[in-house]
């Protein structure tokens, strides 16, 4: 009998066998003119689905990842672009149920932050393809960090580089600008806050989504009026900043606005001189923030064209009903959304590949 050497026995192998739902093949236009409004309008189904995982298939996750933060002293966030808006509200949902949270933009990780082994680090990536992302969580894997992560799409590298992962279940998105997806890990977020005591009635968001998208031809007039604008500013206060701050994304990456999405306290610290006859300000007004009310009426003073946002404001703009923040957060960036849809439409932009851009950025 021949005598098989170690070299040549053969290695069983035994391999987790995982289960992927997952489309990828393009679903097409439908009767829409462009992704983003498709995917705009999808917003309230997608928002649907993610909330009844989480309740159900997921909730085991949900539970492990609210007992990985638990165990952690402090939570940090780290992602680029949309997703980075989305985490400086998850890190305000965070603080307020008493958690310690903070966030980091991926390209400049290594340099703003101090990582130990009481750290958990959470991953917030729509592709789970995002180089700048990947890059960091490399060298914290080699520290020995735990690393959680939030992405949509399935078996991404981001997702097999964590040690737990929630999926956002907001399915296939074409355009490169974020939309439905920006809205699902917004409701990630919450729902994760509302885990540690965050008061939200996230149930009602996809109904409330419905609502803000009847007045698409009213946000379309808008539009119509600010459509030659070289310059726009987005102000916020609070939970509003971040939410500024990603509409002012929509509008320079479709739009080819020169926007700046900024804290509208600042205002005093330069901006104000910019401010001339008919410059268009948006202001988003929660009913609670009297002190947005003053910084639209400074501007305003000074020529500004402002455009609220608003929950019972005397300004000119969108009423948003929502009934906490988190979904005033939502729906107003989903009215920005829309905003930045129509300009670039009327302006017969290229809106769904706009110039100089990727879906995923997987660059240096």
């Amino acid at each position: 009998m021949e005598t098989v050497e170690p070299s040549d026995a053969l290695i069983l192998v035994d391999n987790e066998v995982q289960l992927l739902e997952w489309k990828s093949e393009e679903e097409g236009k439908q009767n829409y003119e462009h992704y983003m409004i498709k995917e705009i309008m999808e917003e309230p189904s997608a928002a649907r689905r993610l909330i009844d995982s989480l309740k159900t298939d997921q909730k085991e996750k949900v539970l492990e990842l609210k007992r990985m933060i638990e165990s952690s002293k402090r939570v940090v966030f780290i992602a680029s672009g949309t997703s980075y808006h989305a985490t400086l509200l998850g890190v305000y949902f965070l603080n307020r149920a008493g958690i310690e949270a903070h966030t980091i933009i991926a390209s400049e990780f290594r340099n703003f932050t101090l990582l130990d082994e009481n750290t958990l680090v959470i991953a917030v990536s729509q592709s789970g393809e995002t180089m700048d992302v990947i890059k960091a969580l490399r060298g914290i894997k080699a520290e020995g960090v735990k690393i959680a992560s939030i992405v949509n799409v399935p078996y991404s590298t981001v997702q097999r580089m964590s040690n737990l992962s929630i999926n956002i279940l907001a399915g296939q998105e074409i355009c490169v600008a974020a939309t439905k997806t920006f809205v699902n890990q917004l409701i990630a977020l919450l729902y994760l806050a509302s885990a540690f005591g965050y008061k939200e009635d996230i149930e009602k968001i996809p109904g409330l989504i419905e609502g803000l998208l009847g007045e698409k031809n009213r946000i379309h007039g808008i539009a119509k009026g600010v459509k030659g604008c070289k310059d726009m500013y987005i102000l916020g206060r609070g939970f509003s900043y971040p939410v500024a701050r990603e509409i002012a994304l929509k509008l320079k990456e479709i739009s080819y606005v020169h926007a700046e999405g900024m804290m509208a306290g600042e205002l005093k610290h330069g901006t104000l001189a910019l401010i001339e006859k008919s410059t268009p300000v948006i202001a988003l007004m929660p009913k609670s923030d009297e002190e947005i009310v003053s910084n639209a009426k400074e501007v305003e003073a000074r020529g500004a064209n402002v455009i609220a946002f608003h929950e019972n404001s005397q300004f000119e703009g969108i009423k948003i009903n929502a009934n906490h923040k988190g979904s005033f957060a939502i729906l107003t960036a989903v009215a920005g959304q829309l905003l930045t849809y129509y300009i670039a439409k009327e302006n017969g932009l290229p809106i769904d590949k706009p110039r100089n851009l990727a879906k995923v950025c997987t660059t240096k």
